[in-house]
């Protein structure tokens, strides 16, 4: 691990207990004379912090120093995805962090399974743990929009991912805008109406991606 999130870091005090303390200390089986290296993904700086005591369930900390240490996304890249099974939403996710996405707004298209719910806050998790892993300083942000018009109405400047449209290798454009992508069975006809005006991008190969490899690969590519 690059570091320990903890959301009062740079705190001169600050405790640790429940499931992080279980992480830290039976997990990682950190000893009292170990510092923590800690962020809380709102700065750039890197907490230093020694322990004062550690009980059974509970661990208090003293700040010692700190220092800037820099290492945010430095890609702008919007992914307005429409809603997938929500497991391999979670799997694809770390990924998508590692890759530098800047912000994801997940929306019910037409094909989207209805029943699948995003829960924000477990993505939250995931998100602290793939920061903490690959050493990113900040956070992705995550949305939910109702449904597809929505998101359309939202972000009127976005381009869109489908089949049929410009070579995206041609002339890889700037995804801060926002770039829509559709579920497993892409747009529906109404929806493709709706899109008819956008500036529509495919990579003119004969294979389907589905649509988290699709996520990974406008991820990849884009800036």
């Amino acid at each position: 691990m690059r570091f320990t999130y903890h959301p009062d870091a740079g705190n001169d005090f600050i405790s640790i207990q429940g499931e992080l303390y279980n992480h830290i200390y039976q997990v990682r089986r950190t000893k009292f004379q170990e510092n923590l290296q800690m962020r809380n993904l709102r700065d750039e700086n890197i907490y230093t912090y020694e322990h004062v005591q550690i009980s059974k369930k509970q661990a208090d900390l003293r700040l010692v120093n700190h220092s800037e240490s820099p290492n945010s996304s430095k890609k702008k890249i919007h992914l307005i995805w429409a809603i997938i099974e929500g497991k391999n939403i979670e799997r694809t996710l770390p990924y998508l962090n590692q890759l530098g996405v800047m912000k994801i707004s997940f929306f019910y298209a037409a094909r989207s399974q209805k029943n699948e719910k995003i829960n924000l806050e477990r993505l939250h998790k995931i998100l602290i743990h793939s920061c903490e892993q690959c050493g990113r300083t900040d956070f992705m942000n995550l949305e939910v929009i109702l449904n597809t018009s929505k998101a359309l109405e939202l972000y009127p400047d976005a381009c869109v991912f489908d089949f049929g449209g410009k070579n995206i290798y041609h002339s890889i454009p700037n995804f801060s805008r926002g770039i829509f992508l559709g579920p497993e069975g892409g747009f529906n006809n109404e929806e493709k109406e709706l899109m008819k005006d956008r500036l529509i991008y495919s990579t003119n190969e004969d294979f389907i991606l589905k649509s988290e490899c699709g996520a990974l690969f406008l991820s990849s590519i884009g800036y």
